[in-house]
């Protein structure tokens, strides 16, 4: 098949290329209308073909008139000009046309002062609504009818009851017994409207389980630590919700908890700074510091990092969650360590052979899944494996490079060739891809190259020739007569629509 060359094209009616939609010289074509179109110097779309009219201005005044000029053409395409957006369109009926600007009066008129008011515009003749409505923690109130009021309504949050083997559970934003993290100063809403809330009131309690543990229900004051603690409307009803305030110097730790059922709530942990204890049961949302050494008989639980300068003594043991721990000396592990969670270290010393480094071994390495390396990698050994992924370069110093992979992935949109052919007035071989197929017991090869001895320095498509392409391509040249090493080339070109 020939090659297929098509224009930017339309099927659309009195479609026009928008301005610098077209390069200079660049075609378009509209079928419906079959008009031709290009762009000039300055971008601009104009018209090649089709009817054709000379425009001129007459009685330069204020309201001028523009006159349109046929060319001769049997048919002419009509010209519409309708008014909008403040220009008026008048025609005195003599084929004078005048152009005016109106003046639109906008006046702002609210009405139905409610909770989601509505701000009218009216003006020229027409009237379109605005509608301002509360969402996201945002509540538009309008008291009077003097202004709208938009409150910020805080921190919401969606409170749902669901049954599981052990009896009904709250979930927070979709998460069960969600252990929340709060801020003191920060409003937060507990909407319970959903009707799984039926009969479970949401409170909050300083002990574990609150009342069912024999603790008390937050009351409101700061007394309590709460500056605000109020519980609207039925659980399982719309409007229904639980909103809270902390103080600025409020306690660590609270819990929510269903008034009528045990074992349904769970942990609020209050953001402060960082906090430890010297106690035999340490929990610690923050960073962990101790400057003195920290001694602790019972269980640390730590969710943040924990850093020491001096000491660490643990009678019992020690699991870290979330965070990690920080050792500035020497830590000596006589057994077996079992670490179920990241190991990171922070030194940064550079390996120059299998005794140097910031981790070395004395045995092998056993690594279950991926392994990332930043910079170089040194094996005096073979390499052997499934997967293997280099972050950074891979240079390979042979002559020969043989890859028995199937399929070859490449991220770069750009592949570097003949990469050694730098310096000045450099240009010493051709540069391309080919690949090669048998016929009939012969050895021959395709492929696509620069031909660095084309005056024009061609790129060349050649297809069957018998000697394998090295630095200089053998084919024969259309200027030979004959063609045959040549490549037959069937495209599509294809310029889109518009």
């Amino acid at each position: 098949m020939a090659s297929i060359i098509k224009l930017k094209r339309s099927s659309t009616a009195d479609a026009v290329p928008a301005n610098n939609a077209l390069q200079t010289g660049e075609l378009a074509i509209n079928l419906a209308d079959k008009k031709l179109f290009s762009a000039n110097a300055t971008g601009h779309t104009i018209q090649l073909s089709g009817d054709d009219f000379t425009i001129g201005t007459t009685a330069n005044t204020d309201n001028g008139t523009v006159t349109l000029t046929g060319t001769g053409n049997g048919s002419n395409s009509t010209l519409t000009i309708s008014g909008a957006n403040g220009i008026g369109v008048t025609s005195d009926g003599s084929g004078a046309i005048t152009v005016t600007a109106n003046t639109v009066d906008v006046d702002l008129v609210t009405v139905a002062n409610t909770s989601s008011a509505n701000l009218v515009l009216s003006g020229g003749g027409e009237s379109e609504v605005i509608k301002l409505s509360g969402n996201n923690g945002l509540v538009v109130a309008a008291p009077n009818t003097d202004h709208i009021t938009v409150e910020n309504k805080g921190s919401q949050h969606v409170v749902k009851v669901v049954s599981t083997g052990s009896g009904n559970k709250y979930t927070i934003d979709g998460t069960q017994q969600q252990s929340m993290r709060l801020v003191p100063g920060m409003i937060y809403w507990f909407d319970q409207s959903d009707s799984s809330n039926g009969s479970h009131p949401l409170h909050f309690s300083a002990t574990s389980d609150g009342t069912h543990s024999g603790g008390d229900e937050i009351s409101e004051g700061t007394t309590s630590g709460f500056k605000i603690y109020e519980k609207v409307g039925t659980p399982g009803s719309a409007g229904a919700y639980t909103r809270i305030q902390l103080e600025q110097d409020v306690g660590n730790l609270y819990y929510y908890y269903c008034s009528n059922h045990s074992g349904m709530g769970g942990a609020a942990y209050v953001l402060a700074d960082n906090y430890y204890s010297n106690a035999s049961h340490v929990i610690a949302t923050g960073v962990l510091t101790g400057t003195a050494g920290l001694n602790i008989t019972g269980l640390a639980n730590v969710s943040g990092n924990t850093i020491l300068s001096d000491s660490l003594t643990v009678a019992d043991g020690i699991t870290v969650s979330a965070g990690g721990i920080d050792i500035t000396g020497a830590a000596n592990v006589s057994s077996t360590l079992g670490v179920d969670g990241v190991v990171d270290i922070d030194d940064s010393t550079n390996s120059t052979s299998n005794t140097t480094g910031s981790l070395i071994t004395a045995g092998g390495v056993g690594i279950a899944k991926s392994a990332t390396i930043g910079e170089n990698l040194t094996v005096h050994g073979d390499i052997s494996g499934n997967d293997m992924t280099l972050t950074g370069n891979l240079t390979v110093q042979g002559t020969t490079t043989t890859v028995q992979s199937t399929t070859v992935n490449i991220n770069d949109n750009m592949l570097s060739l003949a990469d050694n052919q730098t310096g000045t007035d450099t240009d010493a071989v051709d540069i391309g891809f080919y690949g090669n197929f048998d016929a009939g017991g012969t050895d021959k090869y395709s492929g696509l190259f620069r031909d660095k001895s084309h005056s024009a320095k061609a790129f060349v498509f050649v297809e069957g020739i018998t000697t394998e392409p090295a630095g200089e391509v053998t084919y024969t040249a259309a200027s030979s007569g004959s063609t045959g090493s040549l490549a037959q080339v069937d495209a599509i070109i294809d310029g889109g629509t518009y």
